[in-house]
């Protein structure tokens, strides 16, 4: 009796973690028809049955449910070893805000690039908090306060909303201007005039991200809500003009780098999280945003 191929293994496997041969097809970039002859195959080559009919979407004979239990957690294993073979080879995924990504770090990677060549940065945005013990990332930026129990949290900095705008609107009233409103951050408008003591009224466009009301903002739509430190560049270029408040208002919430106690142990995380320190900085000089910058939004 031949043993069985490990392709077969791992086409049961993930056949019994999915529950059908299009799902099992699809994750290992396979046919159905092939899933279904590597499954006759494992069966073959062992002589016992795995499935109570020959339909292998039908339920697991007891014997293939502790074969299934068995494989898919060594199937595990060996794709936590691949992960972190690539953690060593210097792949830090990292799960980022879109907004973030797009007004504040992009435009300063080169510098990250430059002083870590070897190092490769994987980003995938969204605005849902990753689960960092059972999603494939390193690390990620969040916005709160910094109490997530079991990460280790290093604050970058605290929001500073402000209003701002394209400069060629100065000269109109500020209360006057579109409201360009977030999704994401619904409360930024009605927490502003509130401070402002200007009408709460809803934004006449609002936009997924931050990041796509400032680059409306930039294209002379009307006026945007968003972190001073976000747009400092772009402030300081002349790309944007801040309308109000001043100061900022002090909110308790801010960007932060978290992660795993035990991801920091990776030489190429403590490299990214030490280099975000460091350019979040005050002192840290504003870079030169261009327009462009801002359309990478995800």
């Amino acid at each position: 009796m031949s043993p069985p191929s490990l392709r077969a293994l791992r086409a049961f496997a993930e056949t019994s973690r999915t529950g059908s041969l299009v799902a099992a097809s699809r994750t290992l970039n396979v046919t159905p028809s092939a899933v279904s002859h590597l499954l006759r195959e494992l069966e073959q080559s062992l002589a016992i049955t795995l499935f109570t009919t020959k339909n292998p979407q039908a339920r697991l004979t007891e014997t293939g449910d502790k074969l299934s239990r068995r494989l898919i957690a060594a199937f595990d294993i060996i794709d936590t070893a691949i992960t972190e073979a690539k953690h060593q080879a210097g792949d830090v995924r990292v799960s980022a805000l879109s907004s973030f990504l797009t007004l504040w770090l992009v435009p300063r990677l080169t510098g990250f690039q430059s002083r870590h060549p070897g190092t490769r940065l994987l980003f995938s945005t969204g605005i849902r908090p990753v689960d960092l013990s059972a999603e494939p990332f390193e690390c990620a930026i969040r916005w709160g306060q910094g109490n997530w129990p079991g990460l280790d949290a290093t604050l970058l900095f605290r929001d500073r909303p402000v209003v701002v705008t394209n400069p060629r609107l100065l000269q109109a009233n500020p209360q006057d201007l579109p409201r360009l409103g977030a999704r994401t951050r619904a409360q930024d408008w009605p927490s502003v005039a509130a401070a402002l003591g200007w009408p709460d009224i809803p934004p006449t466009l609002t936009f997924e991200t931050r990041a796509l009301a400032v680059q409306a903002a930039t294209a002379g739509m009307g006026a945007a809500v968003v972190d001073r430190n976000l747009v400092a560049g772009m402030l300081a270029n002349g790309l944007l003009a801040e309308i109000a408040p001043d100061p900022p208002i002090p909110v308790p919430e801010g960007h932060w780098f978290v992660a795993l106690p035990e991801r920091l142990r990776v030489r190429q995380v403590r490299q990214f999280r030490d280099w975000l320190v460091n350019e979040a900085t005050p002192a840290h000089t504003p870079l030169a945003t261009s327009p462009e910058s801002v359309l990478i939004s995800g």
